[in-house]
């Protein structure tokens, strides 16, 4: 298959693709697709990054009836973060489909938002394992015209405990369905989810042992009480833009986040011991390049698919291999480049030589580092800050509207703005940070499609 017009999907479908300059299906479209489409269970290995969402998206898009307001598709998540990436993705993908819904329900959500909206059901609904059956048990969800589910990530939804949820939810689905299966791994835990899952299966792997070819690998060997030293140097040194940096603890993350941000660099923490809307605020700030830096314990590593993100950060090596590679996965996605920089004490180097990842493209001395890193620098400072509008989609809020009222009320010109994130009740949008204060106070006093809005800076 040389292109996506070589399959019969919707044309909204297609021209969504177009909009989105995806032209060639990556190895795992290729093969999922047909398969999908053909109405056949897929068990997939495939990992964060191989185009796997779109795999398993386009064909329920395609087979969505948008005049049945009931959910006709189901995504199982192991994580909140990897559910609202689900959704955004499905939303590109179905842009051009009118009358579709697409929800995502997940802890840390307002259940009673969740409950609300089921009175005109999603269509598409992607939701972590004990969010979904608490609605099951609250008898909120119905079911019963489910064509297909997909179980995304089935080896951390084991490793997470949600066998038993998993179970509840797969038993209050139709017996006539498609089931789809993706996951990195394939653990015995995983095929028996398989066997008492899905019907004759199709088995399909396009999932890669390495880091991609286009990803230069760069280690800097270190005393161990050098880390935190030697990675504030490394992103004073190099474009700081669209870094994650990898640690493994909450108390590291949130230590060294606060060590970057007293030298001025542009830094927000992720990790799980955060409230709920101060990881999704991180997230969105850091999509749309208002924060240069995350640093993120592995929580972050699935899920975090972000065009922004250049730089891969390994300031502590993670307990395994398949970690490791799933964190320098993150960048080097759909054939761009990207840089992986691995902080590596001996006994790392131990270690990576057990994993069989020695392999480094270049070694960067802490000398050479703390020369470049004396340089002036321009980029401490972030470009961008985002505003906050407490309307969005449930107040009929577009991007659209958005841009129209910072242009007409603000005075801004249309290159001045940057991405724009709609949600249920918010929005946010990134512009210039010299121009974000006058933007705020002529949008506080002029109108977003007729309605005055609580606007403000995300801090």
């Amino acid at each position: 298959m040389a292109s996506f017009k070589d399959l019969a999907l919707k044309p909204e479908l297609l021209q969504s693709l177009q909009d989105l300059n995806f032209t060639a299906p990556t190895p795992i479209q290729e093969s999922a697709v047909p398969a999908l489409l053909q109405g056949q269970d897929v068990a997939g290995q495939a990992e964060t990054g191989s185009g796997k969402t779109a795999a398993f998206g386009l064909p329920i898009l395609h087979n969505i009836d948008t005049t049945l307001q009931q959910v006709q598709a189901l995504v199982i998540v192991p994580t909140r973060e990897l559910a609202v990436q689900v959704r955004l993705e499905l939303k590109q993908l179905g842009k051009n489909i009118e009358n579709l819904k697409i929800s995502a329900f997940y802890g840390g959500h307002a259940f009673s938002q969740e409950r609300a909206s089921l009175a005109h059901p999603p269509q598409v609904l992607i939701g972590t394992p004990g969010r979904l059956t608490d609605h099951l048990n609250r008898r909120t969800l119905d079911l019963t015209h489910t064509k297909q589910v997909v179980l995304d990530e089935g080896d951390k939804l084991l490793e997470m405990g949600f066998e038993e949820e998993i179970d509840q939810v797969i038993g209050s689905l139709p017996g006539r369905r498609q089931t789809i299966l993706f996951s990195a791994t394939m653990p015995e835990g995983v095929k028996a989810l398989i066997a008492n899952s899905l019907r004759n299966p199709q088995f399909i792997k396009a999932t890669s042992t390495t880091i991609p070819d286009q990803v230069k690998l760069i280690g800097i060997k270190v005393e161990q009480g050098q880390r935190q030293e030697v990675v504030s140097k490394l992103l004073r040194s190099t474009k700081a833009g669209g870094t994650v940096v990898f640690v493994n603890t909450r108390a590291t993350a949130d230590e060294l986040t606060a060590k970057l941000q007293a030298q001025g660099l542009s830094a927000r923490a992720l990790h799980g011991g955060m409230e709920q809307p101060d990881r999704d605020k991180a997230m969105t700030l850091f999509r749309n390049g208002s924060t240069r830096i995350l640093v993120a314990t592995d929580l972050a590593a699935r899920g975090l698919d972000i065009d922004v993100l250049q730089n891969i950060i390994h300031v502590e090596l993670p307990d395994d291999a398949a970690s490791y590679l799933h964190r320098s996965g993150r960048t080097g996605r759909a054939g761009k480049g990207g840089t992986v920089y691995t902080i590596i004490t001996s006994r790392d180097e131990q270690k990576l030589r057990e994993w069989n990842l020695q392999q480094v493209d270049e070694w960067l001395s802490v000398a050479a580092l703390e020369k470049s890193s004396a340089k002036p620098s321009s980029e401490k400072a972030a470009a961008f800050a985002t505003i906050y509008i407490n309307g969005g989609r449930k107040d009929k809020i577009s991007p659209k509207d958005i841009v129209g009222a910072l242009i007409a009320e603000a005075g801004l010109k249309a290159d001045q703005i940057g991405k724009i994130e709609v949600q249920d009740r918010q929005s946010f949008v990134a512009v210039p940070a010299n121009v974000a204060q006058p933007a705020i106070e002529s949008l506080g006093k002029g109108k977003i499609k007729g309605r005055k809005y609580k606007v403000g800076i995300v801090k």
